[in-house]
């Protein structure tokens, strides 16, 4: 009877330990140092869409669509009482608000290139201290007054038939 129950109770042992071992081995996480070398201590936050007005000699002549990813500094962001997110929204529309209307209608590779500059360093005065690492575009398009609803030509409605 014992050389039945042994190896039973044996097998059963095994088993236990070698699950308690692919668990413990399956969620062993990355040690923070780790990933704060990896990584250089960065989180990245992203803007929602939103679009911009271009406006030129006191009327509408585009908007201008865009969205943004911010990679900031991990430690002062978890110290922020409030999501950065709506700071760096405002610090992105007020940049491309105030860029001078025909860089906007047909911009270059290099205007981008200031315009990110732009937009951090005009987020890290925000924030009062350098935050922002960089700015990377997800989205960025100019859309003519004419292309969309509101720039189209009205119809004329055909007087109702009685």
């Amino acid at each position: 009877m014992i050389r039945l129950v042994a190896p039973g109770v044996w097998i059963c042992l095994v088993t236990m330990v070698s699950g308690y071992a692919a668990t413990l081995w399956q969620t062993e996480t990355t040690p923070k140092e780790e990933v704060d070398s990896l990584f250089g201590g960065l989180e990245a936050v992203k803007t929602n869409d939103f679009s911009v007005p271009v406006i030129a000699s006191g009327a509408v002549r585009g908007y201008v669509i865009a969205k943004f990813s911010f990679t900031m500094k991990s430690e002062p962001l978890h110290r922020m009482s409030v999501k950065p997110d709506v700071f760096l929204l405002d610090s992105a529309f007020r940049t491309i608000y105030s860029t001078d209307a025909s860089i906007l209608q047909g911009a270059k590779k290099q205007d981008l290139q200031e315009l990110t500059a732009a937009i951090k360093s005009r987020a890290n005065a925000r924030f009062g201290e350098p935050i922002v690492e960089d700015v990377l575009i997800e989205k960025y398009s100019h859309l003519p007054k004419d292309a969309t609803r509101d720039g189209a030509k009205p119809k004329e409605l055909a007087p109702a038939k009685e």
